[in-house]
């Protein structure tokens, strides 16, 4: 590793304006601004933009740079502007969208040269498909699409996330902004204007080409790397017989086609040669029973031999109201019998849940951290804060097995690379071994754990003497 310049350093972060969308997670903008200028405790309201709302609650964003009381018109002249939006349950996904737009059509007006979402979890990213190409969708919303429409409308050039839901989304940004040639579409759409092109008869997302494209103007963060790092170097899993073997005891499985591409990353990265992996399609509910779950699994690695005795690691973008996840355990514990061949793939000994962005069914977080505590038998659950409540706001046994790796120092070096032209699809990832992934990665991310997590030192579940003493 090199270290950059000192001077190429501040001389990027000099122009350099970060503004956050409300005061509810000021906290985490203000570690990833730590992280940014070097400097702690930055007051971003006072020195970059404040969230202002009128008294009858209508969003007013207002720019205020230091020493900058009266040219309001030009004080964005020359800056960067990166708009930190971070998901929270007390705020609807639709008004922080439309505070994105507003701020970034405000710093446009105010002369920014340039302007960048950076949402640690994008807002509606699972509304992406419509009624052009999926049945199912009829009389519903491409929501992603709209927002992309809407983002280049505002001055917003670029997005920056974390964990994309699909790679399509990239496509369709790359579509909206104009970047996609008409001459690549089909015969019949060259002529169409944008918002009359339907999927995917004129414009198929799903082409590596196009989402290739996109990525100029929206890129996604994979954490597969970090996730490795941590189940290498910190989780239950370290130093246990599992790791032993290069990986020999450890099963990763794919629980839908979707997410088999985030699990082949995740077993590149853990450099454990005889690591197996398990994939399966879409489950379903049994016609006859809605509490269990039909799975198809159409194929396996050369190296899987059994899931007996081993632990099955399951990872996967986010994690809602847990109901698919309940059945895919309870289908696993049963000894991951095919449907279509009824076949037993072997039954684990226990399990690690991750998932990296923590839904958790929005405002019903708690009753859903109380229900993956007590009916999803697992070793240990991992997250992130891309939604941050999650480290803060746990229920109080769901604390005993949950990790929450927290990305501030990830999101600020994605901010420094964007600036330096460096392309964050091929930062976190490729290494040539674990110790080099290790030794660029732990800088990046923290560990969170509550004092009663089963990992922290002096954490015990042995009875003690009770204590009562008589005046």
């Amino acid at each position: 590793m090199k270290q950059e310049k000192q001077t190429v350093l501040e001389d990027i972060t000099s122009n350099l304006v970060l503004a956050v969308l409300s005061n509810t997670n000021m906290e985490l903008a203000t570690k990833i601004s730590d992280r940014v200028f070097g400097v702690k405790g930055y007051d971003l309201s006072d020195r970059f933009m404040e969230p202002r709302q009128f008294t009858v609650g209508e969003y007013c964003p207002k720019f205020i740079l230091p020493n900058d009381t009266t040219d309001t018109i030009k004080n964005l002249a020359g800056k960067q502007v990166y708009i930190l939006l971070i998901p929270d349950p007390s705020e609807s996904p639709e008004m922080l969208i439309k505070r994105a737009e507003m701020t970034a059509a405000a710093a446009k007006q105010n002369n920014a040269d340039k302007v960048v979402l950076l949402a640690t979890d994008l807002p509606h990213a699972r509304q992406d498909r419509g009624p052009d190409e999926d049945e199912k969708a009829f009389g519903e919303l491409n929501t992603v699409r709209l927002h992309a429409r809407l983002f280049e409308a505002a001055g917003i050039d670029k997005v920056i996330t974390t964990h994309e839901h699909s790679p399509r989304l990239s496509a369709m940004f790359g579509l909206e902004y104009g970047l996609i040639n008409p001459e690549m579409l089909s015969e019949s759409s060259p002529a169409k204007k944008i918002r009359e092109i339907q999927f995917p008869t004129d414009f198929d997302p799903k082409d590596e080409v196009f989402q290739k494209i996109g990525r100029k103007v929206f890129e996604s963060i994979s954490p597969h790397a970090i996730l490795a790092d941590y189940l290498l170097y910190h989780s239950s899993l370290t130093e246990t017989k599992h790791l032993q073997d290069k990986g020999n005891g450890i099963v990763l499985k794919a629980m839908d086609k979707g997410n088999g591409p985030f699990i082949d990353q995740l077993q590149k990265a853990l450099f454990l040669e005889n690591c197996s992996v398990l994939y399966c399609n879409k489950s379903r509910k049994a016609k006859n029973d809605p509490t269990k779950l039909e799975v198809s699994i159409y194929k396996n690695s050369p190296n899987f031999t059994t899931l007996d005795g081993k632990i099955e690691i399951l990872a996967d973008d986010g994690l809602d109201t847990g109901g698919t996840m309940l059945a895919a355990v309870r289908w696993s514990n049963n000894g991951n019998i095919c449907v279509d061949t009824k076949k037993s793939y072997g039954t684990p000994v226990n399990r690690l849940v991750y998932f990296t962005h923590a839904w958790l069914g929005g405002q019903s977080h708690q009753i859903i951290q109380r229900t993956i505590y007590s009916d999803l038998p697992a070793q240990e659950f991992i997250t992130t804060n891309t939604r941050p409540y999650i480290g803060n706001d746990q229920h109080h046994r769901f604390k005993e097995k949950s990790t929450v790796l927290r990305f501030a120092g990830l999101w600020a070096d994605a901010i420094l690379a964007n600036e330096l032209k460096i392309p964050l699809v091929e930062r976190y990832s490729g290494f040539n071994s674990a110790e080099e992934q290790h030794e660029f990665l732990k800088h990046l991310y923290i560990l969170k754990r509550h004092s009663a997590h089963f990992m922290v030192d002096g954490h015990s579940t042995d009875k003690k003497d009770i204590l009562f003493y008589r005046r």
